[in-house]
């Protein structure tokens, strides 16, 4: 079966009875580790720390 573009974007989305979809927060959760910017918050709190802010 050949689908096209809008046939794809269009189509209605059915989730899986048995498996319900998983909550937003417990799947950031998984993906966590591979964070481009992992600790940046952290180092940001230690800059402005050494410059009195």
């Amino acid at each position: 079966m050949i689908y096209n573009q809008a046939t794809l974007i269009n189509a209605d989305y059915q989730s899986h009875l048995r498996y319900p979809r998983m909550p937003k927060e417990k799947r950031a959760a998984i993906f966590l580790p591979y964070a481009a910017l992992n600790g940046f918050e952290e180092k940001i709190q230690c800059v402005l720390k050494q410059h009195g802010n």
